[in-house]
């Protein structure tokens, strides 16, 4: 008995000065850390039994301010996540790899952000901020080849798609763009394997790092004369049916263009896709 009452001891003390876990018996595991204005999520862990969880408020009677990077990624249980009225900021990172993710709710008097059909955006719906990846399921034909799945069309008032947006989003099958779109950020869509083709708004200025990495799915990519810079390996994949890259613009004058942003044609992964500049 002296033995228990010691590591309960322990494990308490253990669990204050990670401002936050949960004891043997528990169900889900927080983890808070000390920020400007109150406190932030830092590390969420579930159980099988617990599908949605909500950001709660207030933790110890302090706000809860921020969700930080991984706070809520790799949560392998989670359909839907709801956030509370008194967060201000999200990670980039905060929901990646959450695979059975359906939808991410906002609390109506959240000043900062929103949700829209389950998706996060910025409260003035000017930022896509994170895409559920089990949202949509994908359609398999009788031959168990992809026919279908997740397909997103950007409200007309976003002008940026933030970093890791849809990392990583298998079920993603077509999106599209709206006229006003200005950046779409890192990492925005990698390793979207099933995303076809798509056309690109005249409005937009920016490609970020990886954007477009890994998307092996596409056959085709046309860049409009609005984009000014192309982040390191945006559209790069080592087995594309990618085989020729239209830039509407006739050089590449007024442009930054990163390292290896172009894709490998499948079948020569030692060669990559021609730029070609069409006015």
């Amino acid at each position: 008995m002296k033995r228990t009452m010691t590591l309960i001891l322990v494990l308490s003390i253990i669990c204050v000065a990670f401002a936050g876990c949960s004891l043997p018996g528990g169900t889900e595991k927080l983890r808070f850390k000390e920020v400007e204005g109150g406190v932030a999520l830092y590390r969420y862990k579930g159980t099988s039994g617990k599908t949605l969880f909500v950001v709660p408020d207030e933790y110890e009677g302090r706000p809860v301010v921020e969700i930080l990077d991984f706070a809520l990624a790799n949560a392998e249980y989670l359909t839907g996540i709801s956030i509370g009225k008194n967060i201000t900021a999200i990670g980039e990172w905060a929901f990646t790899n959450s695979s059975k993710l359906t939808q991410i709710k906002v609390h109506a008097e959240n000043s900062a952000f929103t949700d829209m059909d389950g998706v996060l955006y910025t409260k003035d719906l000017t930022e896509l901020v994170a895409y559920p990846n089990g949202k949509t399921p994908l359609v398999l034909d009788a031959g168990e080849k992809v026919k279908g799945g997740a397909e997103v069309v950007l409200p007309d008032s976003v002008k940026k798609i933030r970093n890791n947006a849809f990392y990583s989003c298998g079920n993603l099958y077509a999106i599209e763009f709206n006229n006003g779109l200005v950046e779409i950020g890192d990492k925005a869509f990698i390793k979207c394997g099933n995303l076809q083709n798509f056309t690109l708004p005249g409005t937009l200025r920016k490609i970020g790092v990886d954007a477009f990495s890994f998307c092996d799915s596409l056959t085709a990519v046309t860049i409009p004369a609005s984009v000014t810079e192309i982040g390191d390996y945006a559209f790069f994949a080592m087995s594309s049916g990618v085989t020729e890259v239209i830039i509407q613009r006739e050089n590449s004058d007024g442009m930054a263009l990163g390292k290896d942003w172009l894709p490998k044609i499948k079948g020569k992964v030692a060669e990559k896709a021609t730029v070609i500049y069409v006015p």
